[in-house]
């Protein structure tokens, strides 16, 4: 039979497990939602003009006859394309609605590796801007 101070301990370290546990489920949603891309971005892009440091997208419905060249491909872990794959750090998101519809403005830092081998990547910051059919990438 166990003597009266093992069980308390046990039920100490039992306590302490459970609120820890606790901890981690409460802290780990914010965590994974500010490091996934919004779903408003995601899909495949086609490519239809960069000027300066912003490149335009286009949803391929909306292109001419659904042809896509230079695809920007978004998905909820990350964004590729234009010889570079990218995975979120930190995410933000806000909306603009006006009666013809929301526009979508995205905050994303990002950790980007060229194309080829594996590398440590940089750190870069986008604005990503929806707007329908359409979407905006500007490097910051």
């Amino acid at each position: 039979m166990p003597k009266p101070f093992q069980q308390e301990g046990t039920m100490m370290m039992l306590r302490m497990f459970c609120l820890a546990a606790a901890g981690i489920v409460a802290i780990d949603p914010a965590c994974a939602a500010q490091r996934t891309m919004s779903i408003h971005f995601v899909g495949d892009w086609c490519f239809e003009s960069a000027e300066n440091t912003t490149t335009t997208y286009a949803l391929p419905s909306w292109t001419e006859g659904g042809v896509c060249t230079k695809i920007l491909s978004v998905s909820e872990y990350g964004f590729s394309g234009d010889g570079r794959d990218c995975e979120p750090v930190k995410t933000s998101l806000k909306e603009d609605t006006a009666p013809s519809g929301t526009a979508y403005i995205g905050q994303i830092t990002a950790r980007c590796q060229p194309d080829g081998p594996p590398t440590a990547g940089t750190l870069q910051t986008f604005e990503f801007s929806r707007y329908k059919g359409h979407l905006s990438v500007t490097t910051k």
